[in-house]
């Protein structure tokens, strides 16, 4: 369902910043899956601008930057500062795309648990598209229950800015995790190597 998109999947590249990432979104209190996942998939080895202005290794539009206390302007840019930009998207996480996500299911009388991965992938989608597209696209679909089926089903629609990009972000999510998991046991020379290894993977 990716196909296409192997520039994600330079894992390799991007394991020297997950444990950096995952410092910073524990001591915020943010799930450090979150970090993972996102440098994943916004961070395969190099920091670049994308096609609508955002940067950096967390992909932060300027707008989300400034307000979450970086500094952008046409001297500097703060986003491409690792720990900053760490500091920034996991507040973004924690003040605004994890309560909107609560609040768009709770609207819609669907129950959830905030460490059940579909729940988490719903948050990923509003990190990406924003509250507003994804909040529309659920009142147009009008789901009945959560679950991957939500997720799946968001696959399968558009609505204002959520179309291809937004329906392939949990896609690429879950995938880039796979790789990793795989990545990380092909490297492991015992089990014991592999519980240590794992260790980059929350939950593991």
């Amino acid at each position: 369902v990716t196909s296409g998109k192997n520039h994600f999947y330079q894992i390799e590249k991007v394991l020297p910043s997950l444990s950096k990432g995952i410092e910073v979104f524990e001591r915020e209190g943010v799930n450090p899956w979150y970090a993972q996942t996102i440098l994943l998939i916004e961070s395969p080895g190099k920091i670049q601008y994308s096609s609508v202005g955002a940067f950096g290794p967390f992909q932060l539009m300027k707008s989300v930057a400034r307000t979450y206390g970086l500094t952008v302007n046409r001297k500097v840019d703060e986003r491409k500062d690792f720990e900053k930009s760490a500091e920034a998207a996991s507040k973004l996480l924690r003040i605004s795309c994890i309560p909107s996500a609560k609040l768009i299911l709770k609207r819609n009388h669907i129950s959830y648990n905030e460490s059940d991965l579909w729940f988490k992938l719903f948050v990923l989608h509003i990190y990406h598209a924003g509250v507003g597209n994804v909040g529309g696209l659920i009142n147009e679909m009008k789901p009945q229950e959560g679950g991957m089926k939500l997720i799946t089903d968001m696959w399968q629609n558009e609505y204002g800015g959520f179309k291809n990009a937004s329906q392939n972000y949990s896609q690429v999510a879950l995938a880039s995790n796979l790789v990793l998991e795989e990545l990380l046991y092909s490297i492991c020379s015992s089990l014991y190597k592999c519980n240590q290894d794992l260790s980059l993977i929350p939950g593991k």
